[in-house]
């Protein structure tokens, strides 16, 4: 991945500083955990009913950062000072039991054994009894929980993982660092919102996607569908993943990998709280690394010779300029557990990505030297306090300010092919520029909770988000357009009532939805030289709806939800990216209405042998649905468009089967008709309005896997060469019916197909010391199959990957 100019860019710049920075964290991160001194300690056994150990299990004091969890004989011991302390021990299959304790100064408090019970043995439903994540699971929402603690040994990043969750396909461009759309029960894209820790992620720049983000950074994904609980107040269409990052009060984890195609994957992640100061520390920092030099299948294009212009015979070759390398640090410091802030902290990310542009939006267009590059830089404040001036007021604060540049550099006077032939050219590859957008932010999300009752509550959100773009090229700085305004502004407000207990929960809520942009269009002037003129756009939209639960058995919980929302266009749609997307500054808010039914039924058929099922149907409506028009006679040209109505149906439903909590296993399908229901199409340009009849009315919407499913198993080894050791097997397959990438109508025997598709997975991971040290190996596409996704990009075949882990807590 080399550009055209010499000096070092700001990306590259900030990669060689966390590079640096990598290092001098993980030698103090070392310092500060062990720089820890506590007089004081409590330790003990925990049992189940029969006697056994039950490792694993979690103990907490609540109310403080203190925490530990139990080893393969049970036994457990946090350090503590002296007071008095509720202590929860919990474990998943297990009834939380909570133990009040008094431990003196100098003290070192040994409980009798504590024996837990489990949930299979309950005869009703007993909350207080359930993990976070499955409380979450139980909301009145349509909602995937993903645990990551079990997964932080591995080597996926965030989109690797999601795209195992039934109803979610997330389509990439290649390999690593590639572009990716993700789609989520019929909507994709950006109708889908990404959320750090509340905060919306909607323009953190490219180095800031689920596709860099390592496992090992957050402690759970939450998947919505469909409806969003209030407090992720944003203008989604149908859906969100909120990426909870580590709540650990004090824990470094130290992880590095490799792999095929020369790929390096890098991080730390640190936390640090003072116990009597409340002082709190935390700094993730992670570095990806990749040639990208798979091979892919191809008919070359001859650029010379009698067969100029011509495809070649289908061949192998080799992705010869692909290469992605990504960096960032997340710092953030601040007070926890203040009589005026339960959190108060304030952070600084910083990141940077340098990436070789390999193909246009298909296959048969090459680049052997077009590159990019971008980097951001995003002070943050995160705050919260309950109980805020009254009993039951809480409120909590998010903002941020992204400075983020990304820059498109096409100066190499010569054309490729995939033998890396090549000829000269005029100019550039495609057309020559340095072209450089400069994209700030503001984003405040602001949540606001009383509760009214210990059963009922009222909550309002609100956000606001502020995009100003500057662009500039210096191969052509006289550019009127760069004159022009690019700016959008919106705001979203939620008001909810919320209803929780043990059997039945609810939330009825309205929102209003508010955007100003400003933007320019080519107007027509009667002369060979385009004309621009700006434009502006002011909309007002209200949603509403509802979501409710009910556990009709104690284990057999159903759901129904339903909404009409709105999303607001963003600014890559409306200003286009200046590379891949034109701008649209006409693009509408689009509408739907969505409707979500399921249930969820859980079951142990004996002590050892658990089951659960969950099943889900789905209707979307969507009116001025926003979908990414592409030309195929310009490989590298989009526009997102508005189209007036598109149906969806579907279902999904998962299996999930564990036995002693050593075998796990689970299968999941979905199944989206997603149709085209608009009967005549309106299209605006510089000669006027036309309207024409659509050839797509009645048929599915292209590129836009319609039936997908996963599967997994794996199994635990436990005192494998030792005690405090463990080996864990798996086994996974990913599978995606073939589907059309152009309108299935066109021609009588349309071949633009992206095939039926199965790609195996295997691990192997092995854990030493009770967690303290890490190794996995892991084997993607076992079987080599040709994979691919958007409009029939190839995607690696078969790669494996070597990870080391390091892992303290206290």
């Amino acid at each position: 991945m080399r550009s055209q100019i010499d000096l070092m860019s700001a990306g590259d710049a900030k990669i060689y500083v966390i590079r640096l920075f990598l290092v001098v964290i993980l030698t103090l991160s070392i310092h500060s955990i062990n720089a820890q001194s506590i007089s004081s300690s409590i330790s003990g056994l925990v049992h189940d009913k029969s006697g056994q150990a039950v490792n694993q299990a979690s103990i907490i004091l609540r109310g403080t950062p203190y925490a530990g969890s139990s080893d393969d004989a049970g036994r457990f011991k946090v350090n503590v000072p002296a007071g008095t302390y509720s202590l929860i021990v919990s474990r998943v299959g297990f009834l939380e039991q909570t133990v009040q304790v008094k431990v003196d100064q100098d003290q070192h408090l040994v409980l009798n054994t504590l024996k837990l019970a489990s949930l299979s043995d309950l005869k009703e439903v007993e909350v207080r009894g359930k993990t976070e994540n499955r409380l979450r699971k139980e909301q009145a929402f349509n909602v995937n929980v993903i645990d990551l603690k079990e997964l932080y040994n591995t080597s996926g990043d965030l989109n690797q993982v999601l795209t195992r969750t039934s109803g979610v396909r997330v389509r990439e461009d290649g390999g690593l660092g590639s572009n990716f759309t993700f789609s989520l029960n019929g909507f994709s894209g950006r109708q889908v919102k990404f959320f750090l820790d509340g905060i919306p992620m909607d323009n953190f720049g490219s180095s800031l996607t689920l596709n860099n983000f390592p496992v090992n950074m957050a402690e759970r994904i939450e998947i919505y569908k469909g409806v969003l609980p209030v407090e992720l107040g944003a203008d989604a269409l149908g859906g969100a993943v909120n990426l909870i990052t580590r709540s650990n009060p004090n824990y470094l984890d130290a992880s590095y990998g490799f792999g095929s195609f020369n790929t390096h994957k890098a991080s730390v992640n640190h936390a640090y709280t003072n116990p009597k100061s409340g002082l709190t520390l935390k700094t993730n920092v992670f570095y990806n690394f990749s040639d990208n030099n798979y091979k892919v299948k191809v008919e070359p294009i001859a650029l010379s010779g009698d067969n100029a212009g011509q495809r070649l015979p289908k061949q192998e070759v080799e992705r010869f300029h692909d290469g992605y390398e990504s960096a960032t640090i997340q710092f953030e410091g601040g007070v926890t557990g203040k009589k005026y802030a339960d959190r108060l902290l304030v952070g600084l990310i910083a990141s940077g990505n340098d990436k070789d542009i390999q193909t246009g939006v298909i296959m048969d267009q090459v680049f052997g030297a077009r590159t990019s590059n971008s980097s951001a830089l995003i002070p943050t404040l995160k705050y919260k306090k309950s109980d805020l001036f009254a009993k039951g007021l809480d409120l909590s604060l998010y903002t941020a300010y992204n400075m983020s540049t990304n820059r498109f550099i096409d100066t190499t006077r010569l054309k490729y092919n995939w033998l890396q032939e090549m000829v000269p050219t005029s100019t550039a590859e495609l057309n020559r520029t340095q072209l450089k957008n400069k994209d700030n932010e503001g984003l405040v999300t602001a949540n606001l909770a009383y509760r009214l009752s210990n059963l009922n509550a009222l909550a309002f959100n609100y956000v606001l988000t502020d995009f100003r773009r500057k662009s500039s090229d210096v191969e052509n700085p006289d550019n009127v357009t760069f004159k022009y305004p690019q700016k959008l502004n919106k705001h979203v407000m939620g008001l909810a009532w919320q209803h929780k207990s043990n059997l039945f929960s609810a939330s009825l809520f309205s929102k209003l939805y508010l955007l100003n942009a400003e933007s320019f269009e080519q107007v027509q002037n009667g002369t060979a030289l385009p004309t621009y003129a700006p434009t502006s756009m002011k909309t007002s939209n209200v949603g509403y709806g509802a979501a409710a639960a009910y556990f009709i058995l104690p284990q057999l919980q159903a759901k129904a939800s339903y909404e009409h929302t709105y999303r607001l266009p963003e600014a890559v749609e409306l200003l286009g990216d200046g590379l891949y997307v034109r701008r649209n500054s006409a693009l509408k808010p689009e509408s739907s209405d969505n409707i979500n039914v399921g249930a969820l039924y859980s079951f142990d058929a004996t002590e050892n042998h658990g089951f659960g099922l969950e099943l889900n149907y789905l209707f979307r409506n969507a009116k001025d649905y926003i979908r990414i028009d592409q030309r195929q006679a310009q490989p590298v040209d989009r526009q997102y468009i508005n189209m007036g109505d598109v149906v969806t149906h579907g279902v999904e439903g998962e299996l999930r089967y564990n036995w002693k909590d050593r075998l796990r296993a689970s299968v999941n399908l979905t199944y989206q008709d997603i149709v085209d229901k608009e009967e005549f199409l309106t299209s605006t340009n510089l000669t006027g309005t036309t309207t024409s009849p659509n050839l797509g009315y009645g048929y599915r919407i292209p590129n836009i896997p319609y039936l997908f499913g996963n599967a997994d198993i794996g199994y635990i080894f436990d005192k494998v060469g030792a005690v405090g050791n463990s080996l864990s097997l798996n086994y996974s397959l990913n599978f995606v019916e073939k589907y059309h990438f152009t309108p299935s109508q066109l021609g009588n025997n349309n071949q633009d197909v992206i095939p039926a598709q199965f790609a195996h997975n295997v691990a192997a991971n092995y854990v030493l010391n009770n967690g303290k040290y890490n190794i996995s190996l892991e084997c993607r596409n076992l079987a080599d199959n040709d994979l691919f996704d958007n409009y029939k990009l190839q995607k690696p075949g078969r790669s494996v990957f070597l990870k080391l882990r390091y892992f303290i807590s206290k």
